[in-house]
C-alpha cells in the first residue's frame, strides 16, 4: 500500500500514499494530524517549511495536499 519516496530516499527517507488510492487511510490520518498533530519546522536543501506531524508508534505522519506521508522514527541519515 505504501510507496517509497525514491526522490528523497537518501536525504529524507519516507513513504507515501495518495488520497485517491486509499481514501479511508488518508482521511483517518488527516483527522489525527489535524486534531493531535504538532507543528514543527522541516528543512530540506536549504528550504524550511512548517508541517503538522502526528506521532504514532514507530512513525510520524504528515499531509501535503492529497499525499499522506510517513517516516520511520529513529532512521539514521
Amino acid at each position: 500500500m505504501w510507496h517509497e519516496a525514491k526522490t528523497y530516499s537518501k536525504i529524507a527517507p519516507h513513504e507515501y500514499i495518495v488520497q485517491e488510492e486509499h481514501p479511508d487511510v488518508y482521511d483517518k490520518y488527516k483527522e489525527l494530524i489535524e486534531r493531535y498533530g504538532q507543528e514543527e519546522e522541516f528543512t530540506l536543501l536549504g528550504n524550511t517549511s512548517i508541517y503538522k506531524y502526528y506521532y504514532s508508534k514507530d512513525h510520524k505522519y504528515w499531509v501535503m495536499d492529497n499525499i499522506l506521508n510517513r517516516a520511520e522514527l529513529g532512521l539514521k541519515k
